[in-house]
Order: C-alpha cells, then sequence, then structure tokens
C-alpha cells in the first residue's frame, strides 16, 4: 500500500509484539524494525565489534533488500521481536566496550583560506562544465515538470555520469549517491566525505571518530574525495546557473514520536523540491505526537547534487531530493 509517496503496510503488527532494541539483541538471524512511521521491517545478518558497529538487510517498501551497517548505539532506533535469541553476557560486554570506544567526538573547524581556494576551485569548475552542459540542458529541462512528477532527466545522468569518469571519480559518486539515498549513515563513506568537506573549508565537522582504518584508502583518498565534492558543486551549480535559478524552493518535513530536539549540526543536509514529499513525512504515523514543515528559498551555491541529474536519486525512491551542504547557521536547512 501506498500514501502517494511511499509504500506502508496497513497490517502491520502493533509495537506490544516488540521490545526496544538494546545490544543484546544484535545477533544475526534476529527480525526487527526501525522505528520510523511505517515500522521498516529489517533482519541483524552480521554484528563487527572491531570496528563497533552491525549490518541489518532491509526487508520490505523501496529499499527491500539494501544493506545497512550503522554503529552499534544506533541499535536503540529499532524494535525486536519478543522472544528473539539473545547475545550472552560475554558478547554483550564485549560489545559495550566497542561502542565506549568508538564514543569519541571529533570536531573540525574550517580554515577560512582553505574555503576561498576552494570556492574558487568551485568556481573554475562550473565555468567550464557550463560550457560543456549548455548544449545538454538547452531544452533537456522542464524544471516544474520533473518536480510534479519526481524524475529526472536520463539525458542528465548519462552526461554526469561522463563527467564523473573523466574526473576518475565515477566509483565515488556511485557509492556516495547509493549510500546518500539508502542511509548517509550506513558506513563511513559519507563521513568520509564530511570530514573532507571541513578540510576544504566548506562546512565544520561535528560527529564521532572514524570507525574503519581504511576509510581514506585507495581509490578513496582525501584527495580524490575533494576532487569529487568540487568536481560535483560544480556541475550541479553550472545545470542550475543554466536554468536560470539561482535559488531552489525546498522542503522538510519531520515527525516525531517524542518530543521535538533541536537539530544535529549536519554536514550533508536532505531536502526536496516536492511540497507533497515533505508532507509524506510531516504526516507521519499513529504513534507521532509532533511534527514539522519547513519551507525555504536555498542559494544553488549550497547544492551538491539534486534528482534531475542524479541516477541513483530515481530508482528505488521518488524524493525529487536535493543535497545541501550543510550551513551551522541555519537551524531548518
Amino acid at each position: 500500500m501506498r500514501n502517494g509517496v511511499y509504500a506502508a503496510d496497513p497490517d502491520g503488527a502493533p509495537d506490544s509484539e516488540f521490545e526496544p532494541g538494546a545490544l543484546r539483541h544484535l545477533v544475526p538471524g534476529n527480525s526487527g524494525r526501525l522505528l520510523d512511521a511505517r515500522r521498516t521491517p529489517i533482519t541483524i545478518t552480521a554484528v563487527h565489534p572491531t570496528r563497533g558497529a552491525f549490518e541489518l538487510e532491509i526487508g520490505a517498501f523501496e529499499d527491500a533488500g539494501a544493506r545497512w551497517e550503522l554503529p552499534l548505539d544506533q541499535v536503540e532506533r529499532f524494535q525486536f521481536a519478543r522472544g528473539a535469541q539473545l547475545a550472552g553476557a560475554g558478547n554483550v560486554a564485549e560489545l559495550a566496550r566497542a561502542v565506549e570506544r568508538f564514543d569519541r567526538e571529533l570536531t573540525m573547524d574550517c580554515d577560512p583560506a582553505a574555503r576561498r581556494e576552494a570556492l574558487m576551485r568551485i568556481a573554475d569548475e562550473q565555468a567550464a562544465l557550463r560550457e560543456r552542459l549548455s548544449d545538454e540542458a538547452a531544452g533537456a529541462v522542464d524544471l516544474a515538470r520533473c518536480i510534479d512528477q519526481r524524475s529526472g532527466v536520463e539525458r542528465l545522468f548519462g552526461l554526469l555520469e561522463e563527467v564523473m569518469a573523466d574526473y576518475g571519480v565515477a566509483e565515488l559518486e556511485r557509492r556516495f549517491s547509493t549510500t546518500f539515498v539508502s542511509n548517509p549513515a550506513s558506513g563511513e563513506v559519507v563521513k568520509g566525505h564530511a570530514i573532507v568537506l571541513a578540510e576544504l573549508g566548506l562546512c565544520p565537522f561535528r560527529g564521532k571518530v572514524v570507525r574503519d582504518p581504511r576509510l581514506f584508502d585507495e581509490p578513496w583518498t582525501k584527495a580524490r574525495r575533494a576532487q569529487h565534492l568540487v568536481a560535483r558543486l560544480g556541475f550541479t551549480q553550472a545545470l542550475w546557473s543554466l536554468l536560470g535559478e539561482t535559488s531552489a524552493v525546498l522542503y522538510r518535513g519531520a515527525a516525531t514520536d517524542g518530543s521535538l530536539t533541536e537539530p544535529s549540526p549536519s554536514s550533508f543536509v536532505s531536502a526536496t523540491l516536492s511540497r507533497e514529499v515533505a508532507m509524506a513525512h510531516f504526516e507521519g504515523g499513529p504513534t507521532t505526537r509532533v511534527a514539522v514543515l519547513w519551507r525555504q528559498h536555498v542559494p544553488v551555491a549550497r547544492l551538491l547534487m539534486t534528482f534531475l541529474e542524479t541516477r541513483a536519486m530515481n530508482d528505488r525512491f521518488r524524493e525529487a531530493e536535493a543535497v545541501l551542504i550543510g550551513d551551522p547557521a541555519n537551524r531548518a536547512f
């Protein structure tokens, strides 16, 4: 069943048949549900104490079959079937030690000089890519129609893939975009980009220490990640410039079963160009207590990627999504 945007299960079991997730539930094979509005079903597939993470598989809806790797402490975002197998005391203690080991803050502020250099690089890329995009973009994009249908442009998908291949970052583009669309917190691909974004001076980083010691090994080096970010910003800004847009009208919707909390700082912000999508988030579920809806004109300079040119944003989900570079001064976007 669909609410117009997202699939859902109207006959899902009540919460009373489940119990709150805890480390003892992290046993491969255990079934549970994400504590989202539609109670997305999941199965634990692996547990990795050495890097403080567990892996799960999504069992239904648009992202069925996707695998997520999440920090151990995020088990509290799930509920598990009563009678599920429980880990032994020794395993639980090992997992608790892993949580403590990685529960350390990593903060990185921005260097104004690095920011100026990065902005010059992005401007150079935008100018070069605007010339390359001009023929492709002319007449290829009916923005209002794309937003209404929540569908991007195949010609732009192909052109972006060609450009990313020319820069030697095609695999980075694929991994970053598919991970972000499914779950930005899965693994540390997005975190690696967020750290490099701070080194470029474009957005401070506020998060946890790196769990994967190979995060910046070839081919995922900081230099290559920086190239991807700069080229991607240049491409998106060139495209929107050719569309005659200096800002994008974006929406965000949120619903919670508890009280509304202060938003956490984020290096990348997900929003939508579709009010319908934001309203689907705003509507929440049967246990929702608080819901909010935001709308704002956001400068094109903050657009990293949008559904118009990003194939991954048109495969499983149709959310008319846009990913922004974070702005610590903006509490909603």
